[in-house]
């Protein structure tokens, strides 16, 4: 059952609840990690509470990202929380009030979710209307809409297999593959990343290598098989009109 049929079960709640339900769950674990710094910051053991501080500095300016035991380092800046609303909750002793720290992230959290919210609406609108162009076969502007829509958004299998759909129309055989690795982390059950990664490959005459995609296909989609071959015998548009010229 596709995920579009799951959400549009009444007995569920709506897709905005979800996705709300999953920002307050990347919340609820950031606050656990905020509680742990504020906590050894409180413990009164000096080298555990300046090894928290310095942490929390590099946190709050967006340059360490905790998740689980991996540590992100981020190049650029990206502070979201006044830093100077959290200096001013330092007591005399220089530490944080907990509450107002929660306070703060909770304010943090929900704006980056009307800002994911936003960029998705803009991806939704833009990948509108690359299919509109794909399907009059104007298909560099429907290239571009795909770009600025990936721009805003980029976990979304589905945008990486229709860039990649076009690019295959346009004859960038060589751009497909990028695109169909990105879709298959995003979605390792992916069918059209793996037929687009083969077709690639066929028009690129790389026996070996579409032989390996085809034994995937047909060990994972035997039901598909007739498609497949449909699709990689298809002739293309810019094909078929050099062909009608060479007549």
């Amino acid at each position: 059952m596709s995920l579009n049929s799951i959400l549009a079960n009444p007995a569920l709640k709506d897709k905005k609840e979800l996705e709300l339900n999953e920002e307050w769950n990347n919340f609820v674990k950031r606050i656990g990690e905020v509680s742990g710094l504020v906590k050894d910051m409180a413990s009164g053991d000096k080298a555990k509470a300046d090894a928290a501080a310095a942490l929390a500095d590099q946190y709050l300016k967006g340059k360490v990202i905790l998740d689980e035991d991996v540590e992100m380092k981020v190049k650029c800046d990206r502070t979201v929380i006044n830093e100077k609303a959290f200096r001013s909750m330092e007591n005399e002793k220089g530490e944080i009030d907990k509450d107002a720290w929660m306070a703060e992230v909770s304010k943090d959290a929900e704006m980056r979710f009307q800002d994911r919210k936003v960029r998705r609406e803009r991806a939704d609108t833009l990948k509108t209307q690359a299919v509109k162009a794909f399907n009059r076969g104007e298909y560099e502007k429907a290239l571009s809409c795909y770009n600025r829509a990936l721009e805003q958004v980029r976990d979304n299998p589905m945008l990486y297999c229709d860039r990649a759909l076009t690019n295959i129309k346009l004859g960038n055989f060589e751009k497909v593959f990028k695109d169909c690795e990105w879709a298959l982390k995003l979605n390792e059950n992916s069918f059209k990343a793996r037929l687009y990664t083969a077709k690639a490959y066929k028009e690129l005459e790389e026996t070996e290598k579409l032989e390996e995609c085809l034994v995937g296909l047909r060990e994972k989609f035997p039901q598909h098989e007739d498609l497949v071959q449909y699709f990689l015998e298809k002739k293309e548009d810019k094909q078929e009109d050099e062909d009608e010229d060479n007549q």
